[in-house]
């Protein structure tokens, strides 16, 4: 059994026996780290889910507590974003637009501007990254997976590694989270095409 495999019984085992505190501590951890491959990410999100859904007066927080997490530490600022996935996010743009100016965490950032697209708001809004402002509009985007770049960078990944399944894998999560710490910028197709020769 890997590391991620060990991670994922571990939680389990945890909410089973009631320890949802420290399952969510677990979880939040792991997803605030630089490269988690996608399977167990999406595994950790099902179960960060579940854990939000089972006891909703337990778990949510309240705007004014989301707001002050968005400004805490990684783990914080995580645990936020998971509360505000669930939230109808064009009755808190106010809130999302500043958050995405300040100095927060690149994955919590990120992971917003995902669900902003998912949820097609359509609002101007800036992200401040590496000194410089990104202008967008979410509902203007696509989910990054369905980006030309990122179509492009796949294929040209799985005829590279067509006999190594492992290594297309990993490249497959790297990738992903390459197009995902990227947005609002989708990836065009020259891209792809650079990416996949690194």
């Amino acid at each position: 059994m890997d590391y991620y495999e060990e991670l994922v019984r571990q939680i389990e085992d945890l909410i089973a026996k009631g320890d949802r505190e420290e399952a969510k501590r677990l979880i939040l951890n792991e997803l605030s780290l630089p490269y988690v491959p996608r399977d167990t990410e999406n595994r950790l999100n099902e179960l960060l889910r579940s854990l939000g859904n089972s006891s909703p007066q337990q778990n949510l927080l309240t705007m004014e507590q989301i707001e002050e997490y968005l400004y805490l530490d990684d783990y914080h600022q995580l645990l936020a974003i998971a509360q505000l996935e669930d939230k109808n996010l064009r009755s808190c743009i106010d809130l999302c637009g500043r958050y995405l100016q300040s100095d927060g965490n690149a994955n919590a950032k990120a992971y917003l501007i995902y669900c902003l697209i998912l949820q097609e708001v359509d609002s101007q809004l800036i992200l401040k990254r590496d000194g410089k402002q990104l202008h967008f509009n979410p509902a203007k985007l696509i989910p990054p997976e369905e980006s030309e770049g990122y179509g492009t960078c796949l294929s040209i990944l799985r005829e590279s590694f067509l006999k190594d399944p492992s290594k297309l894998k990993l490249a497959e999560e790297l990738l992903y989270k390459e197009a995902m710490l990227a947005l609002p910028v989708l990836l065009n197709g020259e891209e792809g095409k650079y990416l996949a020769g690194k």
